[in-house]
């Protein structure tokens, strides 16, 4: 039997002809490996191709649609090698690479050769209902093309965006650009349409030059597969509703909304049902739940999965708030900066501004509690005891001696609310969007607060970040809860000679004063763990003590919080 069917398919040169020849070509590659599949169906679309008398049939299209299907586990299994293996050797990453972007571009280029001849009334009703999912498939595959320079730190190219925009304008002419159907039966019966894949890719690239790494771009890609069904195309901008937008006739990929260039090419979407879902699987997996059981996949771990969901909810929240933001003129310029990172590195250098400031001013009462100290230690042990050097180091009243540990950056341009850098990547590899940073001119002057903002791969080693600075003026405090510091933790050895007591955990933050509209509010910037909505404080800086109750979250960090706080009184 098997002979007969080998004869009466035999001379057939390509499989697509209809969907039975289709099975009977696919039939002997079943026992085929991955990248044996992979190949047979790239030489046979070239060869398909390259005849340039392919037949633009039904038939033809419903064979291409059936060998897609049947290939897509080998593919999946391929893009596993890949995404699986950070380490691999280079002639491995790129021969892999060649592999699936090869392969991907092939099947981009058939579905493309069908697409162009269903644009007239009678071509579409040749074709019936297998042109959206031909388009769908398109767009998936271009967003593939797309996911693989984002994860050598490319940008995807300006002829992707350029067809992606046309093709789903097309799907939206023929109005199929919301029609549902599973994409791939093969894999998943999940609806998907070409609108919800245009969404998926439009959104990846959104975070594309966040410096993530190639699994966790792709875990994002594979939480979009679901999550893109959250947002929806609209041709008009609602102010405070949509957040990102896209023009159909340029050759790019989303930006920000920007009302006056609002047409009929443009299109706009919100995020916010998207970054309350992120929000509420965060609350799930911290209070328990496991990746797994909230379908976000197998092999997630719980730690990674909450670090990466964080960072999201962070970039997409400032996206949200930043959307109709124009930012300020920039200025070319030549020069270096001193860089910090982190809330705990940020106090520390701030405190010492602080200081520095008032011992100028004549202040000395600080120095001497720390000579006091010291000098007991030395009286009664012959030195400084570790635990009077713990004690110290905590303190945030206390001039503390660092070593030098800030990078220095190239300033490549500057405006009146942030700076433009040039960074090495592969010495500033912790760089993310909405990191918190310390930014110096030189080492004579005061530590600026900044947020890294944005990010761009200029190179394989070099990257630009946007950075915007929060204030000039910044200043360290401490702050103390009745509620979670209770006086009875305190052992004995921690209360002080004057009577009062130094905690060693002693909770710090950073003052700032900010502008909301015409006025001036206070602000804290404390580490998102002491944070809960109306606690009671009492904050201390120097001098002078305040108790506060904390209010609403202006800025969100992975491990930090800027919130309004609300002076209750002045304490003595």
């Amino acid at each position: 039997m098997l002979n007969r069917l080998a004869s009466l398919f035999s001379h057939h040169k390509t499989p697509f002809v209809n969907v039975r020849v289709a099975q009977a070509w696919w039939k002997p590659l079943n026992e085929a490996d991955a990248a044996t599949q992979l190949q047979k169906v790239s030489d046979a679309i070239a060869s398909m191709l390259s005849t340039g008398r392919m037949s633009v049939t039904s038939e033809v299209l419903q064979s291409l649609l059936w060998i897609d299907n049947a290939v897509q586990p080998a593919f999946e299994s391929v893009c596993f090698q890949y995404i699986s293996n950070p380490r691999m050797p280079k002639e491995t990453e790129q021969k892999l690479w060649k592999e699936i972007c090869g392969f991907a571009r092939a099947m981009s280029e058939a579905y493309q050769a069908f697409i162009q001849q269903g644009g007239d009334e009678k071509s579409r009703a040749v074709f019936g209902a297998d042109m959206p999912l031909a388009i769908a498939r398109n767009l998936r595959y271009l967003a593939i093309k797309a996911k693989w320079n984002y994860f050598r730190f490319e940008k995807a190219p300006a002829k992707l965006w350029t067809e992606a925009n046309q093709i789903y304008r097309l799907a939206e002419i023929d109005g199929v650009d919301c029609n549902p159907f599973p994409l791939y039966p093969s894999l998943s019966t999940e609806l998907s349409s070409c609108a919800d894949e245009y969404l998926q890719m439009l959104m990846l690239a959104t975070v594309a030059s966040n410096n993530l790494s190639v699994s966790q771009i792709n875990w994002v890609d594979r939480w979009l597969d679901s999550w893109s069904k959250l947002l929806q195309l609209s041709r008009k901008s609602q102010k405070d509703v949509h957040h990102y937008c896209v023009c159909l006739q340029d050759a790019s990929g989303p930006q920000k909304v920007i009302p006056a260039e609002e047409g009929e090419t443009y299109r706009c979407w919100g995020i916010s049902e998207l970054v309350s879902k992120v929000q509420e699987i965060l609350s799930r997996l911290e209070a328990g739940a496991t990746p797994k059981s909230l379908g976000l996949g197998e092999g997630c771990n719980t730690a990674g999965t909450i670090e990466l969901l964080k960072h999201l909810e962070v970039f997409w929240t400032m996206s949200m708030r930043n959307c109709l933001v124009q930012r300020p003129e920039r200025r070319k310029v030549s020069k270096a900066a001193c860089v910090i990172h982190g809330l705990d590195r940020l106090c520390v250098h701030v405190k010492e501004d602080n200081e520095r400031h008032y011992r100028e001013k004549g202040s000395v009462d600080v120095k001497d509690r720390v000579d006091y100290d010291e000098v007991m230690d030395m009286r009664l042990y012959g030195f400084v005891s570790n635990r009077t050097q713990q004690k110290l180091s905590m303190n945030p009243y206390t001039v503390q001696v660092k070593q030098h540990n800030w990078q220095t950056w190239a300033i490549d341009n500057e405006s009146v609310s942030g700076l433009g850098a040039i960074l090495v990547y592969s010495e500033n590899e912790w760089v993310r969007p909405g990191v918190l940073l310390g930014v110096r001119e030189d080492e004579g002057k005061n530590w600026h607060v900044g947020v890294l903002r944005r990010l761009n791969r200029m190179s394989d080693d070099e990257i630009y970040a946007g950075i915007q600075i929060l204030t000039n003026t910044p200043v360290t405090v401490s702050m103390h809860s009745d509620d979670l510091d209770r006086i009875e933790s305190i052992s004995v050895a921690e209360v002080g000679f004057h009577g009062h007591y130094d905690a060693l955990n002693v909770r710090t933050g950073i003052y700032l004063p900010h502008k909301i509209g015409d006025g001036s509010v206070n602000t804290l910037i404390m580490h998102s763990a002491d944070y809960s909505h109306g606690r009671i404080y009492r904050v201390r800086a120097r001098e002078k003590a305040f108790t506060v109750s904390l209010g609403s979250v202006l800025e969100k960090g992975i491990d930090w919080t800027w919130v309004l706080v609300n002076v209750l009184k002045k304490d003595a």
